[in-house]
């Protein structure tokens, strides 16, 4: 038997999570193997930006990402790029990283918003896959799903 207030249960949970990821789609770069898995029902692709990474805009300005491949001509690790974001941007906004063989991720706070940052390194070692994604402090707990998602699909291939 169904609860009476099973509807009330169900439009409270819709409203402590008013952004759903209804549908998905893959992005892939043109001129790097860059691909990423994303919530096309949240997101709209848009304009390259003046750094060359493809815009996608959320539901409001303060939500959006940004994605770009670039070769690595230095042939950076993961450990060497944390260093140099590390050495110009500084530690103060940094609230998570984690860095492996293959992918950094860098996490943080900006005023009112939250910005998550992973940067997949192909496996030769000659593309780096940089994904960037920013959202309002307050939607945290909506947007945590959606971003471990995309970040667990994002990568880099030679």
């Amino acid at each position: 038997m169904k609860s009476p207030f099973a509807h009330l249960w169900a439009l409270a949970a819709l409203l402590a999570s008013p952004v759903q990821a209804e549908s998905w789609a893959i992005y892939k770069t043109d001129t790097h193997k860059c691909s990423l898995e994303y919530a096309n029902s949240i997101f709209t692709r848009g304009e390259i930006d003046a750094e060359n990474f493809q815009r996608f805009s959320g539901p409001n300005k303060d939500t959006y990402f940004r994605v770009t491949g670039l070769a690595n001509e230095e042939h950076l690790t993961p450990r060497e790029i944390r260093s140099e974001y590390k050495n110009s941007k500084g530690k103060n906004d940094l609230v998570y990283e984690r860095t492996k063989s293959d992918f950094l991720v860098l996490s943080g706070f900006r005023g009112e918003q939250i910005f998550y940052t992973r940067i997949a390194v192909s496996p030769n070692n000659e593309t780096i896959c940089v994904l960037h994604i920013v959202y309002p402090r307050t939607a945290k707990r909506a947007f945590d799903p959606i971003v471990t998602r995309m970040s667990r699909s994002f990568t880099a291939s030679n």
